[in-house]
């Protein structure tokens, strides 16, 4: 399947390029640059899905991730046959399209919401999670996400409460009531219907809250102090899932990949079901909240591997909209771009669909925001914590030394980076040892290798803590990965396994076509990367 053999790049629509020149992305910039994501040669990034965060028509008051009308584009973004064009467009260049749909909550300038919020005899009372409350009170202690208060919400006219978990602007549907169910179903049919390749569920794991409203257990071990047993992760919620699946299924090769947002591999993997039945992909947390040590990376994979179903498709990714670029997690002096083409090479070489977010090929890092430009709720709400900073994860995309990175004509909605004169596509593209370079040579190995692809993975423990190493073994032959994920050289003693020999496919100190010799005792460089053939 494409999705499983290729590899997929996550697009936030405001942030990549502004065609109209409102200092905001649109969808006729993402055509535009559909060449620099993939023409068919590798001069291109050669990606083979594009993720796209959330076009619908939106108040922006969760920049789209709270959505007024699920069947048409916000106009900031463009009309909806520009959509239909960009799908034309892509299609024609073999990209996929994944959409996000946000199911868990509408915005409250939805037409459900203000017929729900009327009054408790309309066509639409159910529509939401409402409830009296307790003695005027919220009924239970569940918690609001980016308003980091209770999640309950008075409104005078209904004279209840209604939930919303991340701000008080997107009240949660009720998926208990069959209504809301197919309206939803309707909704998925209408994009698959239009051509679209699969979707990006967001929030997945909460779809479903506790019938009895329970309040969750205290804990030290969460940032909200909830151990979150009734606001999420349901069982029921598994149970979407599958019908989610079946309707999907009744199309050729498309997908679903959820945001099971859980530190919990076990939590995460069972909603992939048993590995045919529910989503094709869950989102592995765990792994992007890694710290950059060899071993707890390599234990966070394992994890993963191990509680999949068989016959269900990992993934990983370092980098989304929601958390700070692990180019800038990861940093380290004069060694920062050294770890990040380590990770760029860890990702397109694990088993699994690598999903990269964009900017990261060329180590946009997000650090010139300053409080004044802040935009995004939960950055403005828990500012100066720096982890909850998303809108550093969001700036523009940085194309050339022109005025604004080249990605608008007019001032950006976020700043751009202060090294885009010198960090941008146009430079790295004309400079062979550039990380953008890199990641295109890593993706297009991925494309000649079909072991890269489908292989079965076999990790070598033995040469932690500094060097992570694993085969990549199939009918096509065996890769040997190495990675050196410190800053010191490793003397080997014998290459793993005992080979004898290994010609280099890909690397960061060695050619391509040469030669790794056990009798040499081959010594790994800082940060080295080896991906070899025996």
């Amino acid at each position: 399947m494409w999705w499983q053999d290729g590899v997929i790049y996550q697009i936030y629509p405001r942030s990549f390029k502004d065609s109209n020149h409102d200092g905001i992305g649109d969808l006729k910039g993402i055509i535009a640059k559909l060449d620099y994501l993939n023409n068919g040669t590798p001069d291109s990034l050669g990606v083979d899905g594009l993720w796209i965060s959330p076009f619908f028509r939106s108040p922006m008051k969760d920049f789209g991730y709270d959505i007024s009308d699920y069947r048409d584009i916000d106009p900031l973004f463009g009309t909806l046959d520009d959509f239909k064009e960009l799908l034309a467009e892509t299609h024609r260049r073999n990209i996929h399209i994944i959409v996000d749909l946000v199911l868990n909550h509408t915005s409250d300038q939805h037409p459900w919401f203000a017929e729900s919020q009327q009054d408790r005899t309309n066509p639409k009372v159910d529509w939401y999670i409402w409830h009296p409350g307790k003695n005027g009170k919220p009924p239970n202690n569940w918690f609001s996400e980016f308003e980091l208060q209770n999640a309950w919400w008075y409104h005078p006219k209904r004279k209840e409460f209604y939930l919303g978990t991340f701000t008080r602007n997107q009240p949660e549907l009720n998926w208990r009531n069959p209504e809301v169910r197919k309206e939803m179903f309707d909704l998925v049919r209408y994009w698959l219907d239009m051509g679209v390749d699969g979707f990006r569920l967001d929030v997945i794991n909460w779809f479903i809250k506790d019938d009895r409203f329970r309040s969750n257990p205290y804990t030290l071990k969460s940032v909200d102090f909830q151990k979150h047993l009734y606001d999420r992760n349901r069982p029921e919620s598994i149970d979407i899932c599958r019908e989610l699946r079946s309707i999907t299924d009744q199309y050729q090769e498309r997908m679903l990949v959820g945001e099971v947002y859980t530190d919990s591999s076990a939590i995460a993997s069972s909603y992939c079901g048993n590995g045919n039945d529910a989503l094709h992909m869950a989102f592995n947390f765990n792994f992007l909240f890694q710290p950059w040590d060899a071993r707890k990376i390599y234990h966070s994979v394992i994890d993963w591997y191990d509680h999949l179903a068989p016959g269900a498709w990992p993934n990983f990714t370092f980098s989304n909209h929601d958390n700070l670029r692990h180019i800038y997690r990861y940093r380290k002096g004069r060694w920062t771009n050294a770890r990040a083409r380590v990770a760029a090479t860890l990702l397109m070489t694990l088993r699994g669909t690598p999903f990269i977010y964009y900017g990261e090929e060329i180590g946009i890092t997000g650090s010139n925001l300053h409080r004044k430009d802040a935009q995004d709720p939960l950055t403005k709400k828990a500012w100066p914590i720096k982890k909850f900073r998303r809108d550093m994860a969001r700036t523009p995309m940085q194309w050339d030394a022109s005025a604004n990175a080249g990605f608008s004509a007019a001032a950006p909605w976020l700043p751009v980076d202060a090294d885009y004169l010198t960090n941008n596509v146009a430079v790295q593209s004309g400079q062979p040892g550039s990380l953008l370079n890199f990641y295109k040579q890593l993706i297009w190995l991925r494309k000649e290798q079909p072991t890269l692809q489908s292989g079965e993975i076999k990790f070598l423990p033995e040469y932690l803590p500094s060097l992570l190493v694993y085969r990549r073994e199939n009918k096509s032959g065996s890769i040997l990965v190495i990675l050196n994920f410190s800053g010191k050289a490793v003397q080997l003693e014998q290459l793993p396994d005992k080979s004898e020999s290994l010609r280099v496919l890909f690397g960061t100190h060695r050619k391509k076509g040469s030669t790794l010799m056990s009798s040499e005792r081959p010594v790994i460089s800082a940060y080295e990367v080896i991906v070899a053939m025996q």
